[in-house]
């Protein structure tokens, strides 16, 4: 008798068009040395069982490289975290305990419950991801290094965060001393801005250098959330009138918009 196929467990993994900054349509994920360096990082956690660590300042592309490569690499095997800043051990057990799929209630007792979630993460290969770390607090931080363990069927963790999450870790000896690897983004640099926008956005594929100098000097500042703002500034702007053409004009309007001290020029058609 053959054994009944098993249905592939769902992805917790957010669909691709969740990632851009407010679902920005037409949006494409762009191959940055960032997600290259991102990937390598997350093999090693997946082939090592390791702890690594994706960290830098907020809207630079972390969660989205992150996203991205285990959507490749492991979809149906990440277990993916995220809380509130704050949350307490019981928010924190329960949450992790749902997305293991464990059955019913969460114990009471903490011991029998973390056996029970210990067990589930051994019983078959997992991806960890703990986003936004940096809201975490030491004992939460601790949890985790202790889920962790040192046996040889442990989950690989992937641990990103931005503002003082380095900092949290670095302050947390235990976890520490059991990063493999670390990697910080940085903005994007002016070369990599001129390369890479004209293909971000269908709205940026005939602009001129120069205006897309002048938008990341003004606004942009490497920051991939900070040009999804401004493209979909632009396009609701150039959907609203299509007589508009992408203009320094029209860029400055839009500055406008998120800087109110930016002088800008109502556009006309």
């Amino acid at each position: 008798m053959s054994t009944p196929a098993t249905s592939p467990r769902p992805s917790q993994l957010p669909p691709p068009s969740q990632d851009h900054y407010l679902g920005l349509s037409g949006a494409n994920a762009m191959a940055t040395k960032a997600l290259a360096e991102t990937e390598d990082r997350i093999l090693k956690a997946i082939k090592h069982h390791a702890i690594v660590c994706i960290h830098g300042h907020v809207g630079l592309g972390k969660t989205f490289a992150v996203h991205t490569v285990l959507r490749r690499r492991a979809p149906a095997a990440t277990v993916r975290l995220r809380y509130n800043t704050g949350a307490n051990m019981n928010e924190i057990r329960t949450q992790l305990w749902s997305r293991l799929g464990l059955p019913g209630e969460p114990p009471q007792s903490a011991g029998p419950c973390d056996q029970q979630i210990q067990d589930a993460l051994e019983a078959e290969p997992r991806v960890l991801l703990i986003d936004e770390v940096q809201g975490l607090g030491t004992k939460a931080l601790e949890y985790f290094r202790t889920l962790w363990g040192d046996d040889a069927h442990r989950a690989a963790i992937i641990l990103v965060g931005s503002g003082n999450a380095r900092q949290k870790i670095l302050n947390n000896p235990a976890l520490h001393s059991r990063i493999l690897d670390w990697y910080q983004f940085s903005p994007l640099t002016p070369t990599e801005v001129q390369a890479i926008i004209p293909a971000y956005q269908q709205i940026w594929a005939g602009a001129q250098p120069g205006l897309i100098v002048y938008t990341d000097d003004m606004a942009g500042h490497g920051s991939f959330r900070n040009w999804a703002r401004i493209t979909l500034l632009l396009h609701d702007a150039l959907e609203d009138n299509p007589d508009l053409t992408l203009s320094k004009d029209l860029i400055r309007w839009v500055l406008s918009r998120i800087d109110p001290t930016t002088r800008h020029t109502q556009p006309r058609s």
